[in-house]
């Protein structure tokens, strides 16, 4: 069996939960308006403090829950046209990829009208939205489900305002929310702390600056800490096969790759092996 998926909010012994929260939650050091939050939840009273342990909504979503089987293999479109990310879209359809990423670049050069141009094209294939969201989490939540994507991401290291926020509007609207770890210091610890605030999937990242500035970086470095910290699915943003094949040895769930195969000679034989050898991996280990 895989790791399970963190979505339910379990009271924690030995604590105090509160429903229905006040004008302004406490978490840490940081005062966090209740008006970002859409929907009620609830805290966990801890000495003097009111830290924010889980949002959870009660509100029915016209969209049907997340269904998160494992593995999951998603191809990052890192283009910067809507033709360019069609075209190999079908090419990772086609050998097996089981969601798709509209990039970070995507987004910056074409706005939201690509989201919307891969939904339509590939109607059964959840979509990921990859704002690295750094403000303005409900908002982006919004964006994904007025585009019809089922997934958006949100950066681990933004204010936990935002990262709430994110996850208490795709609650209420039934978005997935995927945290990337991209810039957080202490990785398994905030993987640790948004599971528990209730996001779908927490991944590994390092950025390409990161990578370009010390080649030696690698995400997997984290993944045994990460996945002693956390009982929540974590995934890891990859360079190739075999970086992939040792992340699905060593317990991980969730495998994203990008210009390393879609910039190969034959895309489409690259992908189709990629999938092929996590998978294989991935279910020998279970």
């Amino acid at each position: 069996m895989g790791r399970s998926a963190v979505g339910s909010c379990p009271a924690i012994p030995g604590r105090a939960a509160t429903q229905n929260l006040g004008p302004s939650l406490r978490s840490g050091s940081a005062v966090i308006d209740s008006a970002f939050f859409s929907t009620p939840g609830w805290a966990i009273l801890a000495g003097d403090q009111l830290q924010v342990d889980c949002i959870a909504s009660d509100r029915p979503s016209d969209s049907p829950p997340l269904d998160l089987q494992f593995p999951i293999t998603q191809i990052a479109l890192d283009y910067q046209s809507t033709s360019e990310a069609l075209e190999m879209a079908a090419i990772a359809v086609e050998a097996g990829f089981d969601w798709l990423e509209i990039g970070t670049p995507l987004v910056t050069c074409q706005g939201l009208a690509p989201v919307r141009a891969v939904v339509e094209a590939f109607p059964s294939i959840p979509v990921v939205v990859d704002y690295k969201t750094m403000d303005g989490g409900s908002r982006n939540v919004r964006h994904t489900k007025e585009k019809g994507a089922r997934i958006m991401t949100v950066c681990g290291n933004a204010s936990d305002a935002t990262v709430l926020s994110a996850i208490s509007a795709g609650k209420e609207l039934g978005i997935g929310v995927v945290v990337d770890t991209i810039g957080a210091a202490d990785k398994p610890s905030r993987a640790r702390q948004c599971h528990k605030w209730g996001a779908d999937l927490v991944y590994l990242h390092y950025s390409a600056d990161e990578r370009s500035a010390d080649p030696t970086r690698d995400s997997i470095q984290w993944l045994p800490a990460t996945l002693d910290a956390t009982s929540g699915p974590v995934g890891v943003s990859t360079f190739g096969v075999n970086d992939a094949v040792q992340a699905a040895r060593m317990g991980a769930d969730y495998f994203i790759i990008g210009h390393p195969l879609t910039a190969a000679e034959d895309p489409h034989s690259a992908l189709k092996n990629y999938v092929e050898e996590v998978k294989g991996n991935y279910h020998s280990r279970h």
